[in-house]
């Protein structure tokens, strides 16, 4: 006796799910803002909080844990894109870093 599927009961090519805020239900609204509008008002809140600078200073210094990881670590195949852009991220904040505090404390000959 072969198995046979209840084809009846399976939802078929663009049956729509019941949540509203899925973006394929007739009923779902297009947000006002998106994540790029809620990153900066986080932004704005930290510079207003004096705390940018120790977010700088965190992810500066995670540069070299995350670059031992990207060489030691299989980061799975959907998570390479985003690894890739933190990792770079860091690396950036902490040559930038780096470079002001050379500035900021560079002898100046008369």
């Amino acid at each position: 006796m072969g198995l046979q599927a209840a084809y009846h009961r399976m939802p078929g090519f663009g049956d729509l799910p019941g949540d509203a805020s899925h973006p394929h239900n007739p009923a779902y609204v297009e947000p006002a803002f998106g994540l790029d509008d809620a990153a900066a008002n986080v932004a704005a809140r930290l510079v207003d909080a004096g705390d940018a600078g120790e977010l700088v200073e965190a992810v500066a210094n995670a540069a070299a844990a995350l670059g031992w990881i990207a060489q030691e670590v299989v980061v799975p195949a959907h998570l390479r894109q985003s690894f890739a852009g933190v990792l770079g991220l860091a690396e950036r904040l902490r040559r930038e870093v780096d470079a002001e505090y050379e500035a900021l404390n560079a002898l100046e000959v008369d």
